[in-house]
């Protein structure tokens, strides 16, 4: 009986011992712009984090996305940028990718981690980001030196209009 009970409990020591854990496939951080977040410039940084993946460069052209398999290797990818409808960037570094001249309204980003040959990874490791740019906002041009040259350039018509007038009556009364 204390054999039985050595062995029982033994077994579930056994099967309380973590196993081999499973390898986790790669990780995607985006870590600005942040959801949501309202931005006032015209240039947006895409700081991101990666893990469980070597970004490497890309010898197959997007034209030929997915078409390539033999090029991918695990472990190795890229990034694919896309700030709403504008062309995609591709982005072979670990470094932040700075967007320029991004206009003032709502922005989607997203930000995917994919294979060499720029097909998914699977299962897809991909970030969707919403902001708001409010951009530099350009205010009316006033008390400008055009502005107050257009006021003087009115007044002296203003004035030679009213020094005709002002003639034209003289000479009609004396002449």
């Amino acid at each position: 009986m204390r054999m039985l009970l050595l062995l029982a409990v033994l077994l579930v020591l056994i099967a309380s011992v973590p196993g081999p854990i499973a390898a986790q496939g790669p990780e995607l951080i985006v870590i600005a712009p942040t959801d949501g977040a309202a931005i006032d410039a015209t240039s947006v940084m895409v700081e991101f984090k990666t893990s469980n993946i070597k970004i490497v460069p890309t010898s197959v052209p997007v034209t030929e996305a997915g078409k390539h398999p033999e090029a991918n290797r695990p472990g190795e990818g890229h990034l694919h940028f896309i700030l709403d409808l504008q062309p995609l960037v591709v982005w072979e570094r670990g470094d932040p990718y700075t967007f320029t001249d991004v206009p003032p309204g709502e922005h989607q980003l997203m930000v995917e981690l994919v294979n060499n040959d720029h097909s998914s990874l699977s299962p897809r490791v991909m970030r969707i980001i919403r902001f708001r740019s409010a951009g530099v906002q350009m205010l009316p041009n006033t008390g400008s030196r055009a502005a107050l040259s257009l006021d003087f350039v009115l007044a002296l018509l203003v004035l030679a209009f009213l020094l005709m007038a002002v003639g034209g009556l003289i000479r009609h009364r004396h002449g």
